[in-house]
């Protein structure tokens, strides 16, 4: 086995220009760290997203620089590496961009997600598509170990139960201590402009709820990626938005960091549903719930005080359509079987255990937007409840004029200013009808009282805010 000098001065007296092009990327996936500092993750990433997307070549003198590369790897004894860069895959991947960006980013996910090199998403931790300095260090600390699992053989796959046991690796990395890493991560020598390849999806998708993205909020001892990574996001969501908004969430920090206090029934309403669909709630013919249902609601959560007419129909008793709409839709806490309602997988969870129904259901208050860019209305949702919970209550003219300026300020446009006012006021309605589905508006409900919660709306617009916090980050706006 050769070393990296070694491997090329002898590639060098092979094929200079080769030589040339391995050395060149070598510095771009190491930062001149050395061969021990790649792993297989971050060779595919250079492979299969940085080399055909940032250096400015043809597609053949791409495919020949991933070649020259592996025969350096092979001349240094990195045989398995060396495999990768003159797969016919790898060449496929590369010729895919010049299809189209989307065609090649197609190829590099699909290739990506069927390698296993990546970390997958656990019940801890769902990852970002942008990542921090500590989240992308962590992510390349876990794909190292993943890699080193499935070499030894304590990982193989296909193997009984490997995916449950790779979550298990990934989970007691991202929660073990200090000593697992050593000192603080350097910067990230693949991208040196600090952005990354975009990340995959991992199979499967999250509930909207408890603060990392898994089903339960982390609570780690000591120093550990995991809480080096909430600490990271936190910071980002209070600093990395403009003007008002970070005012506001940094004057919540400490309030969001205290410990929670579950309610001793939390969310009656959703509980409610939730424990109808376990038996499987039954809809009309027109998929609508029950009318005997209807009336069961109405008068269990004194609805029949706050509504007009009979109340017999779901569409009459609008918190109740809210509140299907957001378990059904946002939470996926249930689905449509037929002429019933169903719990899905995750709804099991929320209805045997209360803590992960409070987390996943007060996250739906403000939602996700786990698009590519910012989404409008769940920037509004979450700078509601911030005016309210640094503020207190407020009218309905005064937020809108507020939420307005702020949305203003942050580059947001619908139609002037008089347009971004009705799209805002649009969304305060929005947010008032989750609360009343959820039972956290304030006794005066009607639209020209101020917009208030309940004690225990305060802490569930808390939790919905510290979910929104450590949310895993999927574009750059907006923290």
């Amino acid at each position: 086995m050769m070393t990296e000098s070694q491997a090329l001065e002898t590639l060098t007296r092979e094929d200079p220009t080769a030589a040339g092009d391995a050395k060149a990327a070598l510095a771009w996936l190491t930062g001149d760290e050395g061969l021990e500092t790649i792993s297989l993750l971050r060779l595919q990433e250079f492979l299969w997203y940085a080399l055909p997307v940032k250096w400015p070549m043809s597609t053949p003198g791409r495919v020949g620089v991933a070649k020259a590369l592996g025969r350096l790897f092979d001349l240094a004894g990195l045989h398995r590496y060396a495999g990768v860069c003159a797969s016919a895959g790898t060449e496929q991947i590369i010729t895919a961009y010049a299809d189209g960006h989307e065609e090649g980013i197609a190829a590099y996910t699909e290739a990506i997600d069927a390698s296993n090199a990546a970390p997958p998403d656990t019940e801890l931790l769902a990852w970002g598509s942008v990542m921090g300095v500590q989240e992308r260090a962590a992510y390349d600390a876990c794909a190292a170990a993943l890699e080193l699992a499935f070499a030894s053989g304590e990982l193989s796959v296909g193997g009984r139960g490997w995916r449950t046991k790779r979550v298990d690796l990934v989970n007691r990395w991202l929660t073990g201590g200090a000593s697992l890493r050593g000192d603080d991560p350097p910067g990230d020598p693949l991208d040196p402009g600090g952005t990354h390849p975009p990340r995959p999806p991992l199979g499967g998708t999250h509930p909207p709820g408890p603060p990392s993205g898994g089903t339960h909020p982390p609570s780690p001892p000591g120093d550990t990626w995991l809480g080096r990574i909430s600490a990271e996001r936190i910071d980002a969501w209070a600093h990395g938005r403009p003007g008002e908004r970070s005012r506001m969430a940094r004057a919540l920090i400490p309030r969001l960091l205290e410990p929670p206090a579950l309610p001793d029934d939390p969310l009656p309403t959703l509980g409610w549903l939730l424990g109808h669909a376990e038996e499987g709630l039954r809809l009309t013919a027109r998929h609508y719930i029950a009318p005997a249902l209807v009336t069961e609601a109405v008068d269990t959560f004194g609805w029949r005080d706050q509504l007009v007419g009979t109340l017999r129909q779901e569409m009459d008793v609008f918190p109740l359509h809210t509140l299907r709409g957001m378990a059904q839709a946002e939470m996926g806490a249930i689905r449509r079987s037929r002429t019933s309602l169903v719990l899905t997988k995750t709804g099991k969870l929320m209805a045997a255990d209360p803590a992960a129904r409070w987390h996943i259901g007060t996250a739906a208050l403000i939602g996700s937007d786990d698009g590519p860019q910012p989404d409008f209305p769940v920037a509004v949702r979450e700078a509601t409840l911030l005016v309210i919970l640094t503020s207190g209550p407020a009218s309905y003219d005064d937020l809108t004029r507020l939420l307005t300026d702020i949305h203003g300020v942050e580059g947001w446009a619908s139609g002037g200013r008089t347009g971004l006012a009705d799209a805002v006021r649009t969304e305060l309605y929005t947010l008032r009808h989750r609360l009343w589905a959820l039972h956290l508006l304030g006794r005066e409900r009607s639209f020209t009282a101020p917009l208030s919660l309940t004690e225990t709306g305060i802490a569930a617009a808390l939790s919905a805010l510290l979910a929104r916090a450590l949310r895993p980050r999927h574009h750059l706006g907006l923290g």
